[in-house]
């Protein structure tokens, strides 16, 4: 009641605007939030159901703060959890549970079942605001029960408080039809969800996990065992999720049971904690052997073997998934990428560019003089410093008097000269011939023979990946 007439004093000294916020997300099924409970008091019925998608159904309304008759009917009589607001819904009804924004819940004082069919909760509030259901104990669990076809989970934070927490959702054996959307399930470093979201059983099919955030423990991997877990769930569709954080098994697991025609694409998966070294070494997906269905458009940081072993699904259509275990930017093998960076040519030797990784293939190179250079840099060559010793190093021009280069002055490079070397073109002329250096890992330098010039040139090179996971740092 203390909550309810300070919000009506704001609302009558401050009149602010209703204001709801909507996702950016393209698609149609977003979730629109109020920042505030001043925002929350605005809403009507009408309002709710919009917000759902919807045309008809009860809604009831949830606030840990309420203190009046707990008919969940109106903001001044909300229950003060979801699991007495259920005991209002019907089967079947369209009826919506909605909760204040900055309303919280332990799991210890009671988590809910969604054992009616068509059913949907959804927390307001972004940030700090978020509904939040905070995990005390082990096993207590909140569920999408066998009853609950059609139920919906919408913009709620689960997070622990407590070690080896079994599971934030469990879907129960025969839920069909359920979503989970626009959710975070947090863990810290020392307490998470063994399988966060874990579909139970048999047949719980045609399951929608969307737009959630799965933001995992990076201490041990050792207890997570994966964000979502599930036996029988055919038609399951799983996308737009950003996944971080540690997984003895995998972010996403199909743990026994076949299912068919499970789709998963335009995820996010960093598998351990932040920085190449500690990443993990196990995949971002694993299925049973005959699971069916599709993996695509998915990014996934991880350190397998080898970049296959990031998503292992035997019977399933695998594709246009990225793979990546070194920080930097990515460089999709095969593309072809032009850089730039500017030298200095009063030392013996400036790095151009230095690839790691693996290979490059360099079509193109060609420098311009920007600053003029006031003294003779002598003779003037591009070399490779190979990471993999000197058997690998090599001259990829001749050396070639440069001379006082000009504002303006081009150096390109002609006619190869033997099977390692490549021609020079004199200063200022413009067409050079196609190149085809093949560049390991190592640092491409510019070298001179002399430092008697405080000009600068500025290189641009043309190159295509050859390898995954191949970066390539300017400078």
């Amino acid at each position: 009641m203390k909550r309810f007439i300070t919000i009506c004093l704001v609302l009558l000294l401050c009149a602010p605007a209703f204001g709801v916020k909507v996702s950016s997300r393209d698609d149609s099924t977003a979730i629109a939030t109020v920042d505030t409970v001043v925002d929350a008091l605005a809403l009507t019925n009408a309002d709710i159901l919009a917000l759902a998608g919807q045309s008809a159904g009860n809604v009831f309304y949830v606030d840990n703060a309420a203190t009046g008759a707990g008919t969940a009917v109106d903001w001044t009589n909300a229950d003060i959890t979801i699991k007495l607001a259920l005991v209002h819904c019907a089967a079947n009804n369209g009826d919506i549970i909605v909760c204040a924004p900055y309303h919280a819940e332990t799991a210890s004082t009671g988590t809910f079942d969604l054992d009616k069919d068509g059913v949907t909760v959804i927390g307001l509030g972004v940030g700090d605001a978020m509904t939040t259901i905070t995990y005390d104990t082990t096993t207590d669990t909140c569920l999408l029960g066998a009853s609950g076809d059609g139920c919906t989970i919408r913009n709620i934070k689960f997070y622990t408080a407590t070690d080896n927490i079994a599971s934030a959702i469990v879907v129960e054996d025969g839920c069909t039809d359920f979503v989970i959307e626009d959710c975070i399930f947090e863990s810290t470093t020392t307490d998470e969800f063994l399988d966060t979201v874990y579909i139970h059983g048999t047949a719980a099919n045609n399951g929608v996990i969307r737009r959630n955030k799965f933001l995992g423990d990076t201490a041990e991997n050792s207890a997570p065992q994966a964000c979502i877990g599930f036996e029988d769930a055919h038609y399951l569709q799983i996308y737009d999720n950003l996944f971080t954080g540690d997984a003895a098994i995998a972010h996403i697991e199909n743990k026994t049971t076949a299912s068919n025609f499970v789709s998963v694409h335009d995820n996010e998966f960093h598998l351990g904690a932040i920085g190449d070294a500690k990443l993990d070494t196990t995949p971002a997906v694993t299925f049973a052997a005959t699971t069916t269905g599709f993996i695509y458009d998915n990014f996934v940081a991880t350190n397998v073997a080898n970049p296959p072993l990031a998503i292992v699904a035997a019977d399933c259509h695998v594709r246009n998934n990225i793979y990546s275990e070194v920080q930097g930017s990515y460089l999709e093998p095969g593309k072809v990428y032009t850089m730039s960076m500017t030298s200095v040519v009063s030392a013996t030797t400036d790095v151009i560019a230095t690839v790691a990784g693996g290979a490059i293939l360099i079509t193109d190179c060609f420098g311009q003089v920007t600053t003029i250079q006031d003294g003779d840099i002598g003779n003037l060559s591009v070399t490779l410093d190979a990471t993999a010793g000197t058997d690998y190093d090599a001259d990829f021009s001749i050396v070639v008097a440069a001379a006082n280069g000009m504002l303006g002055d081009v150096y390109t490079f002609g006619a190869i000269t033997n099977a390692e070397n490549a021609g020079v073109a004199q200063a200022n002329e413009n067409a050079g011939y196609p190149l085809s250096w093949f560049c390991p890992a190592g640092v491409l330098t510019q070298t001179t023979s002399s430092t008697g010039s405080t000009g600068a040139i500025k290189w641009y090179i043309t190159f295509r990946v050859l390898d995954e996971g191949v970066t390539v740092t300017m400078g």
